[in-house]
């Protein structure tokens, strides 16, 4: 039988679907800034792009001999809830800005709906490409090997801010909390068999992220090496229990789909 273009190339496949969720992401916010817009009315725009990328990429896992439900879009698997800690680590981590910074009063209601929509946009986005396409794609080269590489490229591709005139310090600690962050829900969904949690969770940071301090001053950054332990110790503690299926990958994905 013939191989298709990502069991030729699984490490290919999975950088340009990385690139692609990153090109359209960076595309939706360009556009309307370009435009002139303001900020919110970049946030609208933004969604919208965002949700036609959701669209792509469900659409690429259709086109594989994998159902959306082997990519994740299922209920966890029973009991494995406990091997992910129930989740804890990941609650620990956003209770931390919360509780130093609160949410912004300066944000009306309706600009918290619009970047309610926008943080689930990001969320659905981010983690199909990532934790959906590329984790299944890597497959083919060994369960560990898949979390750890998926986790690479979704740290290096946030590299992308430095187009945002984003400090040097602020692009690497950015890259580092976004690897450990890859490598920790990768983990999650190898165990749980699910996307949901890690979209919701993914959603959710985002969502803190940009309605409480986005400073980067001395307490912005102890509270960000304190969660980039927790991280590390979660994502040490669970190692063990990882497991994505090395003889499960996509099998027909159309090489005019990944690269044209």
């Amino acid at each position: 039988m013939k191989k298709s273009f990502v069991q030729k190339h699984p490490y290919i496949a999975s950088i340009l679907v990385g690139l692609l969720c990153t090109f359209m992401t960076a595309l939706g916010m360009a556009v309307p800034q370009i435009m002139g817009l303001d900020t919110y009315s970049i946030y609208i725009v933004a969604t919208v792009f965002l949700l036609i990328s959701v669209a792509i990429g469900v659409f690429i896992m259709t086109k594989s001999k994998l159902t959306l439900v082997e990519y994740g879009f299922r209920i966890s698997e029973n009991r494995s809830s406990s091997n992910v800690w129930w989740y804890a680590p990941l609650l620990a981590l956003e209770v931390l800005p919360i509780a130093v910074y609160g949410f912004s009063p300066e944000i009306t209601p309706v600009q918290y709906i619009i970047l309610a929509f926008f943080t689930i946009a990001i969320g659905l986005n981010e983690e199909i490409y990532f934790r959906g396409l590329a984790l299944k794609f890597l497959a083919a080269k060994g369960g560990k090997r898949a979390i750890i590489f998926s986790s690479i490229i979704f740290g290096v591709l946030h590299l992308i801010n430095a187009l945002n005139g984003k400090n040097v310090l602020y692009l690497v600690l950015q890259m580092l909390f976004a690897l450990l962050v890859g490598f920790v829900l990768a983990e999650i969904v190898s165990i749980t068999k699910s996307l949901w949690i890690v979209i919701i969770w993914h959603a959710a940071h985002d969502y803190i992220s940009n309605t409480t301090s986005d400073s980067l001053d001395q307490t912005a950054l102890i509270i960000l090496a304190i969660q980039l332990v927790i991280l590390l110790i979660y994502a040490i503690g669970i190692w063990k229990r990882t497991n994505v299926p090395e003889n499960v990958v996509p099998g027909e994905v159309s090489s005019s789909i990944i690269l044209k």
